[in-house]
């Protein structure tokens, strides 16, 4: 049994590993530009649990091997966990991460025990077009102090996270970036049986992602989204301990931080059955 920190190579990614092999086995998805260092801290305080981070393709340690697509790091998370003895898991991811996740829900649900989504919506928006161009313009010098200042200070990303960004691949970084914001509702994803609790600060830079998952909330059976106050994008960054308070919470299947209020932000229902109806036919 594994009872250390270590690492290994799964589903050609590189993978932090800690925690003893056959208990319950949580797997955390970092966000764009980040690593699995990122998840140090909640790896440490869940040491009782099996806990693996991987980098994904693109980033961190895996910065050599080129992003293919949402759907395709999906397949290789699936791949990690089935190699796993229990061939599930708990899954946590934050933003890009989160994307994979929702997709995982969609495609493989049957992998899945109980999830953690954080920052990540699944309901369009009309200034991601905006973003994307603005990403794709500063990707060629991503590694560049001015550029790297500049996202860290957008995104509040501390030195570990900056060093993080400047070993992300910049091809793979606009490619990741854009599939992770075109991600959209489905009906797989509704019908998915894992408990789920959807994550965003109150202060979120894209609109569409509190009322997301406060659809989701409505729509998904055992799904729950809460909210943290005062907070922005990767708000587990600058309140890490109630972060990993919230997560041990939900995984364990017990109640939730009073912290975090319930999710109150209005969605439209008329929209959310149209692109429901749309997904429903392939468009």
């Amino acid at each position: 049994m594994r009872s250390d920190t270590g690492s290994r190579r799964s589903a050609g990614m590189y993978v932090r590993e800690s925690g003893a092999v056959g208990s319950t086995p949580i797997v955390f998805l970092h966000g764009v530009g980040g690593s699995g260092g990122m998840w140090a801290r909640h790896m440490a305080e869940l040491a009782g649990s099996h806990c693996l981070a991987p980098d994904l393709r693109g980033f961190g340690r895996s910065n050599r091997l080129a992003w293919v697509s949402l759907n395709d790091t999906a397949e290789r998370v699936a791949e990690l966990i089935e190699g796993l003895p229990s061939r599930r898991a708990h899954v946590v991811g934050l933003s890009l991460g989160g994307s994979v996740a929702h997709t995982l829900l969609a495609r493989r649900p049957e992998l899945l025990d109980r999830v953690v989504i954080d920052g990540c919506g699944v309901l369009p928006w009309w200034g991601t077009r905006l973003i994307r161009l603005g990403v794709a313009a500063v990707s060629p010098f991503l590694h560049t102090r001015a550029v790297v200042g500049a996202i860290g200070r957008a995104w509040e990303m501390d030195e570990q996270a900056r060093a993080n960004l400047r070993a992300a691949s910049p091809r793979s970084f606009r490619r990741a970036f854009a599939d992770a914001n075109d991600i959209r509702i489905s009906r797989a994803e509704i019908a998915a049986p894992c408990p789920t609790l959807l994550l965003a600060g109150e202060r979120e830079t894209k609109p569409p992602v509190r009322s997301s998952n406060a659809a989701l909330a409505a729509l998904m059976p055992g799904a729950e989204a809460r909210f943290a106050p005062g907070q922005g994008h990767g708000w587990l960054g600058r309140q890490p301990e109630l972060h990993v308070r919230t997560v041990a919470a939900w995984l364990n299947d017990e109640e939730l931080p009073p912290e975090l209020p319930v999710e109150n932000t209005p969605w439209n229902e008329e929209a959310v059955g149209r692109l429901l109806e749309r997904a429903a036919e392939g468009g």
